[in-house]
């Protein structure tokens, strides 16, 4: 669907309801391989295959690119840089410096600088530093065609969870506001089939976290002092499945952290309580 960029769903251990992890080839003669996700060898082979037939058409895999450090990202760089050296292929791992800071012992990576554009075999790609998913997020702009590897800053399939020990909100809102600024075409998610409407969609996802935010406010000035899990069957609804309550639970915390921030509510302990 887009000149020079190839993208592959692998499976990984994601959260429900996603299943698989989108990989992107980019470029033609030199290519860009981003987020080599997959923990799974069936998987690892099956890029790795992909990879090779590329090189024996006479191209070659220049380097591999992380969005941000998530295992459902990441898990598949390092074997993949191994494998490809195997062949005589050297492929560096690159990454913001956060993500390289936070993989440190686990992956190597060279640092992706913010706004600084590349080259990546033919494509002029510019990256932006997006954090409030997780603190290095990378997004990866074409500045000709227009496509936007938007990470897991959206997502084609579920939701974007925002954990309080990695994530915040108003970081997420302000990434969410470069995105939009630089009008992509289309947004290319981790998880799920390409968005087409990426200002609409930017804009619904902003507006949805507001909401969420005043949900949460409303909540909790009505119910007294609250842990964010007892928050959760009445921001979620009281049929919200038992499973995912504590990841509800980190999410609501997020946006308690936020409502702290600006004064409008207070911690003590773990019971949250409106002001």
């Amino acid at each position: 669907m887009h000149p020079g960029l190839t993208t592959i769903a692998f499976r990984t251990p994601t959260l429900p309801p996603a299943t698989h992890t989108n990989t992107w080839i980019v470029g033609e003669g030199e290519l860009t391989v981003v987020d080599p996700a997959s923990p799974y060898e069936d998987e690892q082979d099956r890029l790795l295959d992909t990879l090779l037939d590329h090189v024996r058409a006479g191209e070659t895999v220049a380097r591999l690119v992380l969005t941000h450090h998530h295992h459902d990202h990441v898990a598949g760089a390092m074997k993949l840089q191994e494998d490809l050296a195997e062949h005589g292929i050297d492929a560096p791992i690159q990454a913001h410096a956060e993500t390289a800071r936070l993989l440190e012992g686990k992956v190597v990576v060279d640092a992706i600088i913010d706004e600084t554009e590349q080259a990546w075999g033919g494509r002029r790609v510019k990256p932006l530093h997006t954090p409030g998913h997780a603190g290095g997020h990378l997004v990866f702009h074409d500045l000709d065609d227009g496509w936007m590897i938007a990470g897991d800053m959206v997502a084609g399939i579920g939701t974007i969870l925002l954990d309080p020990d990695e994530g915040d909100l108003e970081d997420y809102l302000q990434s969410l506001e470069r995105m939009k600024a630089r009008t992509p075409r289309v947004l290319l998610p981790s998880h799920g089939p390409d968005l087409t409407e990426p200002q609409a969609l930017i804009g619904m996802y902003a507006a949805h976290r507001h909401m969420r935010t005043e949900q949460i406010g409303d909540a909790l000035g009505t119910g007294g002092s609250q842990t964010a899990l007892e928050l959760v069957p009445r921001v979620y609804g009281a049929d919200f499945d038992p499973r995912y309550h504590r990841i509800a639970a980190r999410q609501i915390t997020t946006h308690l952290l936020w409502l702290r921030r600006h004064g409008l509510a207070e911690l003590r302990g773990e019971h949250w309580t409106r002001l």
